[in-house]
Parts: structure tokens; C-alpha cells; sequence
């Protein structure tokens, strides 16, 4: 015959859980592996935005391009540092149509930089790379365009990207850069 004791305690541990300092000693070790790999975390996320942001505009450019080419119409690209916007707008000049009634052009694509990014500079061809205001390149219907540079900034402001677009075959090609 099995005897149970009142207390319900058939033979066992009283202890059956984690003491209030147990757990606290855990939580306390979680906090500081997270404490040491939240600056990594956040600086391969940063890192991961710029990369993302040129390659946004390295197909940006060739859309630009397949555009120019395919309805005979040049393609602008307009570069804002100020807007931290670039957009691309295809001119629809047709001899034919009426003026009145056609626009003079068509915004193809509106691509707005992270607030976690900025457009540092952008050069067109020989010009001295501006800091401000608005560059302008241009996408010709013969799959050419005007050679231009882009610097992006990451968010630590240290670390870069930069895009330079060859005007023969307007493929962007980025490379990392200091700032």
C-alpha cells in the first residue's frame, strides 16, 4: 500500500521552479550578449541599406536606358541632392501630335533616397561634383548617355558608395568608398 503525504509531496523535491535570482542572473547575461552584438547588428543593416540604394540605381540607370531605346526618346535623369530624390522623366516630343494636347513630358519613375542614406554628391561628365541643388544626365535613344558619378553616405557618415555609370553601355557599376 502507497502512503501520500498531506502536503501532496509524494516523495519528491520541494523545489520545483527557477529562484527569482536565477533568473536574473539569465536575463542579465542575454542583456549583455545583446549589448555587444546590437552595434554590429545595426552596422550590417546600415551597410545593407547602401548597398541596397545603389543597386536601386544601378537598375534605375538601365530601365532609363531600355526606355531611351525603345520609344526613341531621350530619358533625363534628374539627380536632388537637396530633395534626396532622383527621378526619371522621358521627353514625348512628337512632330505630329499637337503640342497643346501632348505633354512635353512623362515622369517614368520617382525613387526617394532612405533618410538612413544621403546623396553626397553627383558629378555629370567633367563637371565638378555638386553637393547641392540638382544634377541632370541624359539617356540617349541610342542606348547611350551622359557619364556620370553618384556618392551615396551611409548612416555612421563614414563608409560610402560610389556609382559610376559608363556612358557607352550605361551600366552603373558601384565600388565602396570613404567619405
Amino acid at each position: 500500500m502507497k502512503t501520500t503525504l498531506a502536503i501532496g509531496n509524494d516523495g519528491r523535491s520541494a523545489r520545483a521552479g527557477f529562484t527569482l535570482i536565477e533568473i536574473s542572473i539569465a536575463v542579465f547575461i542575454i542583456a549583455i550578449v545583446l549589448a555587444m552584438a546590437m552595434p554590429n547588428f545595426i552596422r550590417s543593416y546600415h551597410e545593407q541599406l547602401l548597398n541596397e540604394t545603389g543597386r536601386t540605381l544601378v537598375t534605375d540607370c538601365e530601365f532609363a536606358k531600355l526606355n531611351a531605346v525603345l520609344h526613341q526618346q531621350k530619358v533625363a535623369c534628374y539627380i536632388d541632392m537637396d530633395k534626396q530624390t532622383v527621378w526619371l522623366m522621358q521627353f514625348t516630343a512628337n512632330p505630329d501630335a499637337d503640342s497643346a494636347l501632348q505633354p512635353p513630358a512623362e515622369i517614368l519613375k520617382t525613387i526617394e533616397i532612405s533618410p538612413h542614406i544621403a546623396l553626397v554628391s553627383a558629378q555629370a561628365g567633367d563637371q565638378l561634383p555638386q553637393q547641392k541643388g540638382q544634377v541632370e544626365v541624359t539617356f540617349y535613344p541610342n542606348g547611350t548617355c551622359d557619364p556620370f558619378t553618384v556618392t551615396l553616405g551611409g548612416a555612421e557618415g563614414r563608409n560610402g558608395l560610389q556609382m559610376i555609370v559608363d556612358p557607352v553601355t550605361c551600366r552603373g557599376m558601384l565600388w565602396p568608398t570613404k567619405l
